[in-house]
């Protein structure tokens, strides 16, 4: 009767994880060098891209890593004894140097991000001012012009004649005051209208008045609003890949310096059992 060799199932599973861990960590690396392609390292949105993807498959070649580690712990776990082999000849020791390395790369992804998240916010901050104080130069030419005069004066006839129309209409006043849905500064109008019609004269030349601070301030709001979604942003872009980066590195170099302290260590020689008298 053939007995079974326990030897063979577990070598087949090693070399499984081994080829699986290699596997990704050449595909993770292969998609981190042609995603990015054409390479732009002077250029703040393509590093900033850059930071992107490599941090996106950071925890790819960690996992191949870990399987590679698992996969020689299965084959050499159930042997009596471990040829003895040079440190670089050890799949092992390359596990660990690389480790070693990708630590220190995501450490410096993670300073270089933040300081290109900075340099962009900033940027882009003083665009929008930019932008802010030419449409405010702009607005300030608009007024002065005579177009722009005639327009508002246009608009002002009309809407004095639909006013003064609407009081002639005490049913539609009415219908106008009782509803929920009219404008509390149109309600307070139409009240004061039907005592005095020149309230409506006066509420006119009120808004014509204040229509260039409100243009105005429709631009600060606007330039507010920007900067604040800038702001947003710049903090999304480095608490998400900064501080993830930050964090691959630390797990990157923990893995990589403590496995090569502990095969720098020199190993005991195996004790003997005492001989018999």
């Amino acid at each position: 009767m053939k007995t079974s060799n326990p030897r063979k199932p577990s070598s087949l599973a090693a070399r499984s994880l081994k080829v699986v861990g290699i596997l990704l960590i050449l595909s993770s690396f292969l998609d981190i060098l042609i995603i990015p392609a054409p390479y732009q390292p002077l250029d703040l949105p393509w590093r900033l891209q850059f930071a992107s993807t490599v941090v996106d498959r950071g925890v790819i070649p960690m996992i191949g890593i870990a399987l590679a580690f698992a996969g020689y712990w299965m084959d050499t776990a159930g042997a009596a004894t471990a040829l003895p082999r040079k440190k670089w000849q050890d799949l092992r020791f390359w596990g660990l140097i690389l480790s070693s390395v990708l630590g220190v790369v995501f450490l410096l992804v993670s300073a270089i991000h933040f300081n290109d998240v900075r340099m962009q916010s900033t940027s882009r901050l003083q665009d929008i001012q930019q932008q802010a104080r030419q449409a405010e130069t702009e607005l300030n030419i608009q007024l002065g012009s005579e177009e722009f005069q005639q327009q508002v004066t246009q608009q002002r006839t009309q809407l004095q004649t639909q006013l003064r129309g609407l009081l002639d209409n005490p049913e539609q006043v009415d219908q106008l005051l009782q509803s929920e849905q009219t404008p509390e500064q149109l309600r307070q109008l139409l009240e004061a209208s039907l005592e005095n019609p020149e309230e409506i004269d006066r509420f006119l030349d009120e808004q014509a008045s204040q229509l260039p601070e409100q243009l105005g301030g429709q631009i600060r709001e606007r330039e507010l609003e920007l900067e604040r979604q800038t702001r947003l942003a710049a903090w999304k872009s480095a608490f998400r890949i900064g501080t993830s980066s930050l964090l691959l590195a630390i797990g990157y170099i923990l893995i990589g310096w403590t496995g090569l302290k502990g095969m720098m260590r020199p190993r005991r020689a195996p004790r003997q059992a005492p001989s018999a008298n």
